[in-house]
């Protein structure tokens, strides 16, 4: 009978868990491990049993000692009559990344439909509030095609950045997870009340937090942390020397998980913080395919190859989604005209011009000097601006054609024939390539590849 009472309301005693040692600390694992696993075997322990496991202080024992179930049973008839649902430590769908988290949460909260995140690619994408045009642009560009390939774009659903990563995911018909510093029901910011109810439809916002607790600054570094465990990799966007979006890339970093940062103007205080990690070592990535490239490689069943193209053609930024899922852009400086890829060579210059005082830069090969890849225009390279499939399905002529392309200036079709096409054949390759997205025709008869 008692085992029916378990099974009937397990979450009961999980909740009663969360409240008794606060839901997120280092302790809860090891108790489980030494009853069974089982929420309801550690409520019905008494002091003694308590005791014998050896890892609890006199303040926790008697926090446990108290078994009563009113606020627990409160918050799951809010979380019924709510469509609030609840994810504990011994669910399935818990996912695996938190548990190894020094303070996993016991449970969280959602809302919308929450992915099966043991079963997708999440990448996490933050940044600062006080953003550029620059980093809104790149930001969107880039959670548009993570989403249109297969990943859930992750971040905190703050103003700035964080706002925007949701909105390209969003844009990109993907899955987008926000996870809180406060309870579900509580809306922070206020001015995201309708970019909430979007994530929901295309993906879930979860907390860790109790319904009621309000927005703490306290409670950031812990979601922050949160944010980062959910994901295979993190993106800073922009962000000040002391923005708590750094907060999120040390997270990252202890937690072993790869940390991304967009590269930007050495003149532009919102990019000090991406430039300062990747002078750390943090991979400077220029779009989507940076971060996906290991996947595709590897024939990760996760993302898929052709979807990111399709989303590389259609990512341009689009002021009106923003409109429409409630962001609002006000007082956004300009930044740099440049792209990321520019930006990159001339970050990567100055570091050159300074080797004794990036000494530390230049110890961990985790980015690719530009000075290793100018000009460098082998088979081999050229398959790494496209995916494997793709590159494997064009013709000889087009291979060829296409390997002679720079992704940096036009070509002229003079310029092709004098490499040795046949001007015959030249244009109707030209046109194949085109047709298929791996290029683009420029005015005066110009053609690059994308």
């Amino acid at each position: 009978m008692e085992f029916n009472l378990f099974k009937k309301s397990e979450l009961t005693y999980w909740l009663w868990l969360s409240l008794r040692l606060g839901n997120q600390n280092k302790v809860f694992q090891r108790l489980l491990d030494c009853f069974e696993g089982s929420s309801y075997a550690i409520y019905k322990a008494d002091e003694s049993a308590l005791r014998k496991a050896e890892i609890l202080n006199d303040i926790q024992i008697s926090r446990l000692l108290d078994k009563r179930l009113d606020e627990s049973l409160t918050i799951q008839g809010y979380c019924r009559n709510n469509s609030v649902g609840i994810v504990t430590y011994g669910d399935s769908l818990y996912p695996e990344s938190l548990k190894a988290m020094k303070e996993p949460p016991i449970l969280f909260y959602y809302m919308g439909a929450l992915p099966n995140l043991n079963k997708r690619l999440c990448v996490s994408v933050v940044g600062t509030r006080n953003m550029t045009e620059y980093g809104m642009r790149s930001c969107y560009k880039i959670a548009y095609e993570l989403a249109s390939a297969g990943a859930v774009v992750v971040s905190g659903m703050a103003l700035g950045i964080d706002s925007v990563a949701h909105a390209g995911a969003i844009g990109g018909r993907g899955t987008t997870v926000a996870v809180l510093g406060c309870g579900i029901d509580v809306i922070y910011p206020k001015q995201h009340r309708k970019l909430r109810k979007y994530i929901c439809e295309n993906g879930a916002v979860i907390t860790a937090y109790h319904p009621g607790t309000p927005a703490y600054k306290n409670n950031f570094p812990e979601r922050n942390a949160i944010i980062s465990a959910l994901s295979e990799g993190t993106l800073i966007v922009e962000a000040p020397k002391h923005s708590g979006a750094l907060i999120t890339a040390d997270c990252a970093a202890e937690q072993s998980r790869t940390v991304y940062a967009l590269p930007g103007s050495i003149e532009e205080p919102m990019s000090e913080g991406p430039n300062m990690l990747i002078k750390n070592g943090a991979m400077a990535i220029t779009g989507a395919r940076d971060i996906l490239e290991y996947y595709f490689e590897n024939h990760s069943p996760l993302v898929n190859s052709v979807k990111l193209r399709q989303g590389e053609l259609s990512s341009d930024f689009d002021m009106g989604i923003l409109e429409e899922v409630g962001i609002s852009v006000t007082n956004l400086r300009k930044g740099p005209r440049e792209t990321p890829a520019s930006l990159l060579k001339k970050l990567n210059s100055e570091l050159n011009d300074n080797k004794e005082q990036n000494s530390d830069y230049y110890s961990i090969p985790k980015i690719k000097k530009i000075s290793e890849q100018e000009n460098v225009k082998t088979e081999s390279d050229t398959r790494s601006v496209v995916d494997q499939a793709v590159f494997d399905s064009l013709g000889s002529d087009e291979k060829h054609v296409f390997n002679d392309l720079h992704c940096d200036r036009p070509m002229s079709v003079e310029e092709l024939t004098k490499l040795g096409h046949d001007v015959s054949s030249l244009m109707a390759t030209l046109t194949m390539l085109e047709i298929k997205g791996l290029i683009s025709s420029l005015p005066g008869g110009m053609y690059i590849r994308k």
